[in-house]
Protein backbone atom coordinates (compact mmCIF):
# COMPACT_ATOMS: atom_id res chain seq x y z
CA UNK A 1 0.00 0.00 0.00
CA UNK A 2 1.45 3.35 -1.09
CA UNK A 3 0.77 5.69 1.85
CA UNK A 4 1.65 8.74 -0.27
CA UNK A 5 -1.51 8.15 -2.32
CA UNK A 6 -3.79 8.31 0.71
CA UNK A 7 -5.82 11.52 1.26
CA UNK A 8 -3.86 12.49 4.38
CA UNK A 9 -5.07 16.11 4.48
CA UNK A 10 -8.69 15.04 4.29
CA UNK A 11 -8.13 12.37 6.93
CA UNK A 12 -6.57 14.95 9.27
CA UNK A 13 -9.48 17.34 8.73
CA UNK A 14 -12.00 14.56 9.42
CA UNK A 15 -10.23 13.43 12.58
CA UNK A 16 -9.76 16.93 14.00
CA UNK A 17 -13.26 17.99 12.99
CA UNK A 18 -14.79 14.96 14.66
CA UNK A 19 -12.81 15.62 17.83
CA UNK A 20 -13.92 19.26 17.92
CA UNK A 21 -17.62 18.45 17.47
CA UNK A 22 -17.41 15.61 19.99
CA UNK A 23 -16.00 17.92 22.68
CA UNK A 24 -18.49 20.63 21.69
CA UNK A 25 -21.33 18.13 21.88
CA UNK A 26 -20.55 17.05 25.42
CA UNK A 27 -21.32 20.64 26.49
CA UNK A 28 -24.18 21.55 24.15
CA UNK A 29 -26.08 18.26 23.79
CA UNK A 30 -27.65 18.32 27.29
CA UNK A 31 -29.04 21.80 26.58
CA UNK A 32 -30.71 20.43 23.44
CA UNK A 33 -32.22 17.45 25.22
CA UNK A 34 -29.82 14.96 23.61
CA UNK A 35 -29.14 12.94 26.75
CA UNK A 36 -29.33 9.22 27.41
CA UNK A 37 -30.63 8.51 30.90
CA UNK A 38 -30.12 5.25 32.86
CA UNK A 39 -33.02 2.76 32.93
CA UNK A 40 -33.71 -0.92 33.59
CA UNK A 41 -32.27 -1.76 30.17
CA UNK A 42 -29.53 0.89 30.15
CA UNK A 43 -27.09 0.33 32.97
CA UNK A 44 -24.78 3.35 32.61
CA UNK A 45 -24.56 5.20 35.89
CA UNK A 46 -25.32 8.77 34.86
CA UNK A 47 -26.98 10.97 32.26
CA UNK A 48 -24.75 10.94 29.18
CA UNK A 49 -24.89 13.14 26.05
CA UNK A 50 -25.78 11.10 22.95
CA UNK A 51 -24.73 13.47 20.18
CA UNK A 52 -21.84 11.34 18.93
CA UNK A 53 -23.49 10.48 15.63
CA UNK A 54 -24.07 14.16 14.79
CA UNK A 55 -20.49 15.01 15.79
CA UNK A 56 -19.05 12.33 13.50
CA UNK A 57 -21.13 13.49 10.54
CA UNK A 58 -20.16 17.14 11.08
CA UNK A 59 -16.52 16.09 11.16
CA UNK A 60 -16.93 14.02 8.01
CA UNK A 61 -18.66 16.55 5.72
CA UNK A 62 -15.82 19.11 5.21
CA UNK A 63 -13.29 16.37 4.50
CA UNK A 64 -15.68 14.59 2.17
CA UNK A 65 -16.16 17.76 0.10
CA UNK A 66 -12.40 17.89 -0.53
CA UNK A 67 -12.13 14.41 -2.04
CA UNK A 68 -11.44 14.29 -5.77
CA UNK A 69 -13.22 10.99 -6.41
CA UNK A 70 -16.97 10.72 -5.65
CA UNK A 71 -18.19 7.20 -5.07
CA UNK A 72 -20.83 5.71 -7.39
CA UNK A 73 -24.35 6.83 -6.42
CA UNK A 74 -22.91 9.14 -3.75
CA UNK A 75 -25.90 11.51 -3.73
CA UNK A 76 -28.16 8.61 -2.75
CA UNK A 77 -25.93 7.71 0.19
CA UNK A 78 -25.86 11.34 1.36
CA UNK A 79 -29.65 11.67 1.17
CA UNK A 80 -30.31 8.35 2.92
CA UNK A 81 -27.75 9.21 5.61
CA UNK A 82 -29.34 12.59 6.31
CA UNK A 83 -32.75 10.93 6.62
CA UNK A 84 -31.54 8.31 9.11
CA UNK A 85 -29.62 10.95 11.06
CA UNK A 86 -32.58 13.33 11.37
CA UNK A 87 -34.93 10.55 12.46
CA UNK A 88 -32.25 9.18 14.77
CA UNK A 89 -31.74 12.54 16.48
CA UNK A 90 -35.49 12.90 16.86
CA UNK A 91 -35.64 9.43 18.41
CA UNK A 92 -32.72 10.21 20.74
CA UNK A 93 -34.46 13.35 21.95
CA UNK A 94 -37.95 11.87 22.24
CA UNK A 95 -38.34 8.11 21.60
CA UNK A 96 -40.35 7.34 18.46
CA UNK A 97 -42.71 4.39 17.89
CA UNK A 98 -41.15 1.30 16.31
CA UNK A 99 -43.32 1.77 13.21
CA UNK A 100 -42.00 5.30 12.61
CA UNK A 101 -38.39 4.18 12.92
CA UNK A 102 -39.02 1.25 10.58
CA UNK A 103 -40.67 3.47 7.97
CA UNK A 104 -37.67 5.82 8.06
CA UNK A 105 -35.29 2.90 7.54
CA UNK A 106 -37.50 1.59 4.73
CA UNK A 107 -37.45 5.02 3.07
CA UNK A 108 -33.65 5.14 3.35
CA UNK A 109 -33.41 1.70 1.74
CA UNK A 110 -35.68 2.76 -1.11
CA UNK A 111 -33.66 5.94 -1.68
CA UNK A 112 -30.57 3.77 -2.07
CA UNK A 113 -32.10 1.20 -4.40
CA UNK A 114 -34.98 2.52 -6.53
CA UNK A 115 -34.57 3.89 -10.04
CA UNK A 116 -31.30 2.24 -10.95
CA UNK A 117 -29.59 2.73 -7.60
CA UNK A 118 -27.39 0.41 -5.59
CA UNK A 119 -28.75 -3.16 -5.45
CA UNK A 120 -27.66 -6.69 -4.61
CA UNK A 121 -27.89 -8.32 -8.03
CA UNK A 122 -26.27 -11.62 -7.09
CA UNK A 123 -25.43 -13.61 -3.98
CA UNK A 124 -22.65 -15.44 -5.78
CA UNK A 125 -22.25 -19.20 -5.64
CA UNK A 126 -23.50 -19.47 -2.05
CA UNK A 127 -24.56 -23.13 -2.01
CA UNK A 128 -22.37 -24.60 -4.73
CA UNK A 129 -25.11 -24.83 -7.37
CA UNK A 130 -24.02 -21.85 -9.42
CA UNK A 131 -24.59 -18.10 -9.33
CA UNK A 132 -27.68 -17.03 -7.36
CA UNK A 133 -29.08 -14.09 -9.36
CA UNK A 134 -31.90 -12.21 -7.65
CA UNK A 135 -33.62 -10.68 -10.68
CA UNK A 136 -36.81 -8.84 -9.69
CA UNK A 137 -36.07 -9.60 -6.02
CA UNK A 138 -32.92 -7.47 -6.10
CA UNK A 139 -34.53 -4.26 -4.81
CA UNK A 140 -36.60 -5.75 -1.94
CA UNK A 141 -33.68 -7.98 -0.92
CA UNK A 142 -31.30 -5.00 -0.82
CA UNK A 143 -33.75 -2.95 1.23
CA UNK A 144 -34.05 -5.84 3.72
CA UNK A 145 -30.25 -6.09 3.91
CA UNK A 146 -29.92 -2.35 4.60
CA UNK A 147 -32.59 -2.42 7.33
CA UNK A 148 -31.00 -5.55 8.79
CA UNK A 149 -27.49 -4.11 9.07
CA UNK A 150 -28.80 -0.80 10.46
CA UNK A 151 -30.66 -2.65 13.22
CA UNK A 152 -27.85 -5.14 13.84
CA UNK A 153 -25.43 -2.35 14.72
CA UNK A 154 -28.09 -0.51 16.70
CA UNK A 155 -28.88 -3.63 18.75
CA UNK A 156 -25.26 -4.35 19.60
CA UNK A 157 -24.69 -0.76 20.76
CA UNK A 158 -25.13 -1.68 24.41
CA UNK A 159 -21.72 -1.23 26.04
CA UNK A 160 -19.25 1.64 26.11
CA UNK A 161 -17.05 1.34 23.03
CA UNK A 162 -18.62 -1.81 21.62
CA UNK A 163 -20.46 -0.56 18.52
CA UNK A 164 -17.70 1.92 17.70
CA UNK A 165 -15.01 -0.75 18.15
CA UNK A 166 -16.80 -3.28 15.95
CA UNK A 167 -17.45 -0.58 13.34
CA UNK A 168 -13.75 0.28 13.28
CA UNK A 169 -12.95 -3.39 12.68
CA UNK A 170 -15.44 -3.74 9.82
CA UNK A 171 -14.55 -0.46 8.14
CA UNK A 172 -10.83 -1.26 8.39
CA UNK A 173 -11.37 -4.56 6.58
CA UNK A 174 -13.54 -2.83 3.97
CA UNK A 175 -10.88 -0.17 3.43
CA UNK A 176 -8.15 -2.77 2.92
CA UNK A 177 -10.17 -4.81 0.42
CA UNK A 178 -11.34 -1.72 -1.46
CA UNK A 179 -7.81 -0.34 -1.71
CA UNK A 180 -6.38 -3.68 -2.84
CA UNK A 181 -9.06 -3.90 -5.53
CA UNK A 182 -8.25 -0.36 -6.73
CA UNK A 183 -11.68 0.91 -5.70
CA UNK A 184 -10.05 4.21 -4.77
CA UNK A 185 -13.17 6.36 -4.30
CA UNK A 186 -14.77 3.91 -1.85
CA UNK A 187 -11.47 3.34 -0.03
CA UNK A 188 -10.97 7.07 0.53
CA UNK A 189 -14.48 7.61 1.90
CA UNK A 190 -14.17 4.59 4.18
CA UNK A 191 -10.87 5.97 5.47
CA UNK A 192 -12.61 9.24 6.36
CA UNK A 193 -15.28 7.31 8.27
CA UNK A 194 -12.52 5.53 10.20
CA UNK A 195 -10.95 8.92 10.93
CA UNK A 196 -14.15 10.35 12.48
CA UNK A 197 -14.75 7.11 14.40
CA UNK A 198 -11.39 7.11 16.17
CA UNK A 199 -11.95 10.21 18.38
CA UNK A 200 -15.44 8.98 19.24
CA UNK A 201 -14.09 5.55 20.22
CA UNK A 202 -11.57 7.24 22.53
CA UNK A 203 -14.24 9.15 24.47
CA UNK A 204 -16.90 6.42 24.29
CA UNK A 205 -14.80 3.45 25.41
CA UNK A 206 -13.57 2.67 28.92
CA UNK A 207 -10.41 1.09 27.53
CA UNK A 208 -8.39 4.31 27.92
CA UNK A 209 -8.71 4.91 31.64
CA UNK A 210 -12.10 6.57 32.06
CA UNK A 211 -14.71 4.96 34.31
CA UNK A 212 -17.59 5.51 31.88
CA UNK A 213 -18.32 6.90 28.43
CA UNK A 214 -18.26 10.69 28.09
CA UNK A 215 -20.47 10.53 25.00
CA UNK A 216 -22.79 8.05 23.25
CA UNK A 217 -23.36 7.85 19.50
CA UNK A 218 -27.13 7.57 20.02
CA UNK A 219 -29.53 5.91 17.62
CA UNK A 220 -28.56 8.60 15.12
CA UNK A 221 -24.96 7.42 15.17
CA UNK A 222 -25.57 3.67 15.20
CA UNK A 223 -28.06 3.90 12.34
CA UNK A 224 -25.81 6.19 10.32
CA UNK A 225 -22.88 3.79 10.74
CA UNK A 226 -25.14 0.80 10.05
CA UNK A 227 -26.31 2.38 6.81
CA UNK A 228 -22.71 3.08 5.79
CA UNK A 229 -21.68 -0.51 6.56
CA UNK A 230 -24.59 -1.83 4.52
CA UNK A 231 -23.77 0.53 1.65
CA UNK A 232 -20.11 -0.44 1.34
CA UNK A 233 -20.61 -4.17 1.81
CA UNK A 234 -23.16 -4.06 -1.02
CA UNK A 235 -21.34 -1.66 -3.34
CA UNK A 236 -18.00 -3.47 -3.00
CA UNK A 237 -19.46 -6.96 -3.43
CA UNK A 238 -21.53 -6.24 -6.54
CA UNK A 239 -20.86 -5.37 -10.17
CA UNK A 240 -21.86 -1.72 -10.61
CA UNK A 241 -23.22 -0.35 -13.87
CA UNK A 242 -23.03 3.46 -13.91
CA UNK A 243 -25.13 5.90 -15.90
CA UNK A 244 -22.41 6.26 -18.56
CA UNK A 245 -22.45 2.44 -18.97
CA UNK A 246 -19.13 2.08 -17.17
CA UNK A 247 -18.91 -1.30 -15.43
CA UNK A 248 -17.07 -1.59 -12.10
CA UNK A 249 -16.11 -5.07 -10.98
CA UNK A 250 -16.68 -6.18 -7.36
CA UNK A 251 -13.84 -6.03 -4.86
CA UNK A 252 -14.94 -9.24 -3.13
CA UNK A 253 -17.74 -11.79 -3.11
CA UNK A 254 -21.04 -11.63 -1.21
CA UNK A 255 -19.84 -14.49 1.02
CA UNK A 256 -16.83 -12.41 2.06
CA UNK A 257 -19.10 -9.42 2.73
CA UNK A 258 -21.07 -11.43 5.29
CA UNK A 259 -17.92 -12.20 7.29
CA UNK A 260 -17.03 -8.51 7.51
CA UNK A 261 -20.21 -7.76 9.49
CA UNK A 262 -20.73 -11.25 10.90
CA UNK A 263 -20.87 -10.51 14.62
CA UNK A 264 -23.65 -7.87 14.64
CA UNK A 265 -25.69 -9.98 12.21
CA UNK A 266 -25.29 -13.15 14.28
CA UNK A 267 -26.28 -11.26 17.44
CA UNK A 268 -29.37 -9.82 15.76
CA UNK A 269 -30.64 -13.08 14.22
CA UNK A 270 -29.93 -15.09 17.36
CA UNK A 271 -31.80 -12.48 19.44
CA UNK A 272 -34.81 -12.84 17.16
CA UNK A 273 -34.63 -16.63 17.51
CA UNK A 274 -34.34 -16.49 21.29
CA UNK A 275 -37.32 -14.15 21.59
CA UNK A 276 -39.41 -16.42 19.39
CA UNK A 277 -38.41 -19.44 21.51
CA UNK A 278 -39.42 -17.46 24.61
CA UNK A 279 -42.70 -16.48 22.87
CA UNK A 280 -41.98 -12.77 23.18
CA UNK A 281 -42.05 -9.97 20.63
CA UNK A 282 -38.96 -10.46 18.41
CA UNK A 283 -38.74 -6.69 17.86
CA UNK A 284 -38.99 -5.63 21.50
CA UNK A 285 -35.61 -4.51 22.92
CA UNK A 286 -34.22 -6.39 25.90
CA UNK A 287 -31.01 -6.91 27.88
CA UNK A 288 -30.26 -10.40 26.58
CA UNK A 289 -27.80 -9.79 23.75
CA UNK A 290 -24.38 -11.33 23.26
CA UNK A 291 -22.63 -8.66 25.32
CA UNK A 292 -25.15 -9.16 28.16
CA UNK A 293 -24.44 -12.89 28.09
CA UNK A 294 -20.71 -12.25 28.56
CA UNK A 295 -21.39 -9.79 31.39
CA UNK A 296 -23.65 -12.36 33.07
CA UNK A 297 -20.80 -14.86 32.72
CA UNK A 298 -18.57 -12.67 34.89
CA UNK A 299 -16.61 -10.56 32.41
CA UNK A 300 -16.16 -6.85 33.00
CA UNK A 301 -17.30 -4.24 30.48
CA UNK A 302 -13.77 -3.83 29.10
CA UNK A 303 -13.19 -7.58 28.95
CA UNK A 304 -16.48 -8.01 27.10
CA UNK A 305 -15.66 -5.26 24.59
CA UNK A 306 -12.16 -6.64 23.98
CA UNK A 307 -13.51 -10.18 23.61
CA UNK A 308 -16.13 -9.18 21.06
CA UNK A 309 -13.72 -6.93 19.18
CA UNK A 310 -11.34 -9.88 19.06
CA UNK A 311 -14.10 -12.07 17.61
CA UNK A 312 -14.92 -9.28 15.15
CA UNK A 313 -11.28 -9.08 14.07
CA UNK A 314 -11.21 -12.85 13.63
CA UNK A 315 -14.32 -12.82 11.44
CA UNK A 316 -13.01 -9.91 9.37
CA UNK A 317 -9.67 -11.67 8.89
CA UNK A 318 -11.50 -14.76 7.66
CA UNK A 319 -13.16 -12.58 5.05
CA UNK A 320 -9.95 -10.79 4.05
CA UNK A 321 -7.86 -13.98 3.85
CA UNK A 322 -10.65 -15.84 2.05
CA UNK A 323 -10.73 -13.16 -0.64
CA UNK A 324 -6.95 -13.26 -0.98
CA UNK A 325 -6.91 -17.06 -1.24
CA UNK A 326 -10.07 -17.23 -3.38
CA UNK A 327 -11.66 -19.72 -1.01
CA UNK A 328 -14.83 -21.52 -2.01
CA UNK A 329 -17.94 -19.37 -1.49
CA UNK A 330 -20.09 -22.33 -0.32
CA UNK A 331 -17.41 -23.15 2.27
CA UNK A 332 -17.43 -19.57 3.55
CA UNK A 333 -21.22 -19.51 3.76
CA UNK A 334 -21.31 -22.88 5.52
CA UNK A 335 -18.77 -21.65 8.05
CA UNK A 336 -20.94 -18.66 8.82
CA UNK A 337 -24.03 -20.87 9.28
CA UNK A 338 -22.10 -23.13 11.65
CA UNK A 339 -20.95 -20.13 13.68
CA UNK A 340 -24.50 -18.80 13.87
CA UNK A 341 -25.96 -22.17 14.85
CA UNK A 342 -23.35 -22.69 17.57
CA UNK A 343 -23.92 -19.28 19.10
CA UNK A 344 -27.71 -19.49 18.90
CA UNK A 345 -27.74 -22.89 20.58
CA UNK A 346 -25.45 -21.78 23.39
CA UNK A 347 -27.26 -18.49 24.00
CA UNK A 348 -30.73 -20.08 24.12
CA UNK A 349 -29.47 -22.67 26.61
CA UNK A 350 -27.77 -20.00 28.70
CA UNK A 351 -30.85 -17.78 28.98
CA UNK A 352 -33.10 -20.76 29.70
CA UNK A 353 -30.80 -21.72 32.55
CA UNK A 354 -30.77 -18.14 33.83
CA UNK A 355 -34.59 -18.06 33.86
CA UNK A 356 -34.76 -21.38 35.72
CA UNK A 357 -32.49 -20.00 38.46
CA UNK A 358 -34.64 -16.92 39.02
Amino acid sequence: MDISKLPLLEVTIALCGSLFWILFGTVVAPKLGLVDRPSDRKKHGKDTPNSGGVAMLLGLIPALLLLDHPIPFQSRLVLATLLTLVVGVWDDRSPLPVRTRFLAELAAGLIVTLGGGLTVLTLGNLVGLGEVNLGFLAVPFTVICIIGVINALNMIDGLDGLAAGLSLVSFSALFYLAWEANRVAEAEMILLIIAVLIPFFLVNSRLFGQSSARLFMGDAGSKMLGLSLAWFTVSLSQTLVLEDAEVIQPAFSASVALWLVALPLIDMFSSFLRRLVQKSNPFKPDANHLHHLLLQSGLSVNQTVLTLMGVGVGCALVGVKAEGMRLSEPLLFLGLLVLYAAYSTLSVRFWRRQRSLQ
